[in-house]
């Protein structure tokens, strides 16, 4: 279809594309067998436990299953909302509602000069980080 050149040139992209794919793949696939076989030696090996209140010395240094409730003698709290829970993670995530600057730049030839021009947008945001409002475009920042 093309001239001999371009012809063989696909093809040898498309060959060259082809027998990488082939080596990622086989390597995925090697990758794959060692953690399959992995998992397979971990669970011919494990150690089921009939009880999560008696520390056997025996067990020490091997793999062990257990099951039970999650629980701890602690009583977490967070002293400035005043909360205290018995619970095994507590987290706060604070939120501001807050301005956010967005900026638009696009660049045009005008009189044979490259120009930039720069639009500025607001939009009110719930954000979990400071947003800084020192650094805001100064003539629409007035408006905030």
């Amino acid at each position: 279809s093309g001239p001999p050149g371009e012809t063989s040139g696909g093809m040898l992209i498309g060959l060259i594309t082809f027998s990488l794919a082939f080596y990622v793949h086989f390597v995925n696939e090697g990758r794959a067998v060692k953690t399959a076989a992995s998992l397979d030696e971990g669970l011919s090996i494990v150690v089921p436990l009939d009880t999560i209140n008696v520390v056997s010395p025996q067990n020490e240094g091997r793999l062990v299953h257990l099951a039970g409730a999650l629980r701890t003698a602690k009583i977490l709290n967070d002293p400035n909302y005043g909360i205290a829970i018995d619970c095994v993670k507590l987290k706060r995530q604070v939120e501001m509602y807050q301005w956010v600057e967005y900026e638009d730049s696009k660049e045009y030839e005008e009189n044979g000069e490259i120009k930039k021009e720069t639009r500025y947008s607001y939009n009110t945001e719930w954000k979990s980080e400071v947003v800084s409002s020192r650094h805001f475009d100064r003539e629409r920042s007035e408006e905030h």
